[in-house]
């Protein structure tokens, strides 16, 4: 027997609170912004998550509430309309980081919020740059070196050094950060004197989507990523040593392939900012990558290098952009849950839940641009609001259970533990599906009633069974509603536990017994015992949201034994209404 638990701490709803806020305003005034066209559109919305963090932090005082608010923040901000997500994704988090290390170090100060704020907004600047080294590689900072000497020569500020010009960046950037600092500080202070007199008017409303995916694709997406990773890696390398046709050419193919797979790739073409950028960036390699002093300005070094750099910044967007789609797949979400990242998950989930209601109430650009303290201060107030509500929401799912192999007799267990079950005085209602065969392999599954004996066909591998068909077997439209039937909730009156016998791949799709499971899940007056495959049982919790569960392998756990640690883990549930 395996004991499952998992409860999602208070930090994490709280980081879901602020990283869905931060994703509402980055994915709607970013979305604005980029439609007006608003130069530095990207230091705006820094400035406007900085300050949120150091608003959430006069509210909150948990340690870590803000990368992960950032992290969530950075993921939400992948169903943006933009077709390449990563940049702005790992500005997010990188934003986010640096804030926390230097409330780590430095505790919960003003001094703290001061150089959090500083760091992550100069964090702007540097991220600019290793995105653009990221793009064109590093012969950019040959060029930018040549470029920045004739521009300063031209303005005739020759004693400008380049210290001095970076210095005067900086300082911009840190009045920034101050500023930035300052509003937080004066927005969690207005909100936490507001506290106790903010009437929330409106009712939160949580949008659930449940990842419905199919087992037979987890390794689809996480294969893909792997192939964009090496092809861009090869194609990076071929581009840097080898001649401009072979490398061209390849980008060429490599360009073409995820342009047919993924449509939304064509956006980037379909913009002429998205090819002016790149003309300007081949000219100037090609005016300045000798620092402009051959009498015919053009040289072939250049030539090559300026082409390259083009090809070099089409396969980077293109090739993030595909990467960017398959990070879309919720199936990335569900690998990450298998490996122990479920608060995160989780978090994820409930953050997604309420963003809808957050990006209808809470991030209006046109507010935020004509009075940001007073927009930030009401969103603050909100997300605590929304914080209890995700506590209340909060409730302990349960689940028994029964795993084992294909055909080692998971319907015959079930059925056992129902017996004793009933023996013992307990009332037992749902269905097991017992199987036929045709020589040694499956032909036939039946449903049958456990409280009537009642029984009907559910799937065969015959196709006039049914329409609907998973793997082998066809299912009967008959069978499945006997089967719903079975489970609706005037047929469990008095239940104390309900059977599901095989929940698989049709539930993880969304289909077959999902939204009566759902239904049951939510009854703390029974208890439901659920017979899964080996392989299946932590999709299936995942799925279902399931926060305490026994696992039963029936090759290893006595029957008896089982009944004895069901009866105590229904005893300790709570009970409440249907």
């Amino acid at each position: 027997m395996r004991v499952y638990k998992k409860q999602l701490k208070d930090i994490w709803l709280k980081a879901a609170v602020a990283g869905s806020l931060w994703g509402s305003i980055e994915i709607i005034a970013g979305s604005f912004f980029h439609n007006i066209r608003m130069p530095m559109s990207g230091t705006v919305l820094a400035v406007l998550g900085v300050s949120l963090m150091v608003a959430f932090g006069q509210i909150w005082k948990d340690k870590g509430l803000f990368w992960r608010a950032g992290l969530i923040a950075a993921v939400m901000k992948s169903i943006s309309p933009s077709a390449v997500l990563i940049g702005p994704m790992t500005g997010i988090f990188l934003e986010a980081l640096l804030f926390e290390l230097a409330v780590s170090f430095l505790g919960r100060n003003n001094v703290a919020y001061f150089i959090g704020s500083i760091l992550a907004l100069y964090s702007v600047v540097i991220h600019k740059l290793i995105t653009l080294l990221v793009i064109y590689g590093l012969d950019l900072v040959k060029i930018t070196e040549n470029l920045y000497f004739f521009i300063v020569k031209q303005l005739k500020i020759e004693n400008l050094d380049f210290a001095e010009a970076l210095f005067i960046l900086s300082s911009f950037y840190i009045v920034l950060g101050i500023l930035s600092a300052v509003s937080g500080m004066l927005t969690g202070k207005k909100a936490l004197k507001m506290r106790d007199t903010y009437n929330f008017s409106d009712k939160v409303k949580f949008e659930e989507k449940k990842d419905t995916v199919s087992p037979d694709y987890n390794n689809g997406s996480v294969l893909m990523l792997l192939v964009h990773i090496i092809s861009i890696t090869g194609i990076l390398v071929v581009t840097s040593f080898f001649s401009l046709i072979l490398s061209s050419s390849l980008v060429l193919i490599y360009v073409s392939f995820v342009i047919i797979k993924y449509k939304r790739a064509l956006r980037y073409f379909k913009r002429p900012g998205f090819w002016i950028q790149i003309l300007i960036f081949v000219l100037i390699s090609i005016l300045f990558y000798d620092g402009f002093n051959r009498e015919n300005y053009f040289s072939p070094e250049g030539i090559d290098a300026g082409f390259k750099m083009g090809m070099r910044a089409i396969l980077i967007v293109i090739g993030f952009s595909a990467i960017s789609s398959e990070l879309r797949n919720p199936l990335i979400r569900i690998l990450l849950y298998r490996k122990g990242f479920w608060q995160f998950y989780t978090a994820l989930s409930s953050a997604f839940s309420v963003l809808p209601y957050l990006m209808k109430h809470s991030a209006h650009p046109k507010a935020i641009l004509k009075n940001p303290a007073k927009t930030l201060t009401r969103n603050i107030l909100d997300a605590e609001y929304v914080f209890e509500k995700f506590k209340k929401k909060r409730n302990s799912v349960y689940l028994i259970v029964i795993s084992g192999k294909r055909q080692e007799g998971k319907t015959y267990y079930v059925e056992k533990l129902s017996d004793i079950l009933k023996r013992r005085g307990y009332k037992v209602s749902g269905f097991i599906a017992p199987g036929k065969f045709k020589g040694d392999k499956r032909s036939e599954f039946i449903i049958k009633n456990i409280q009537t004996g009642e029984s009907k066909i559910l799937c065969s591998t015959d196709s006039e069974t049914g329409q609907m068909k998973t793997g082998q077997f066809y299912f009967s439209e008959e069978g499945l509603n006997f089967g719903k039937e079975i489970l609706s909730r005037k047929n469990l009156t008095d239940t104390d536990f309900v059977i599901v016998d095989e929940t698989g791949p049709l539930e993880l799709r969304g289909k077959g017994w999902s939204s009566a499971i759902e239904e049951l899940l939510n009854n703390e007056e029974l208890l439901t015992v659920c017979t899964v495959r080996e392989n299946l049982v932590y999709d299936i919790l995942r799925r279902f949201g399931v926060t305490d569960a026994l696992i039963f392998d029936i090759g290893n756990d006595d029957s008896d034994k089982a009944v004895e640690n069901i009866i105590k883990f229904k005893n300790e549930m709570p009970t409440k209404s249907f």
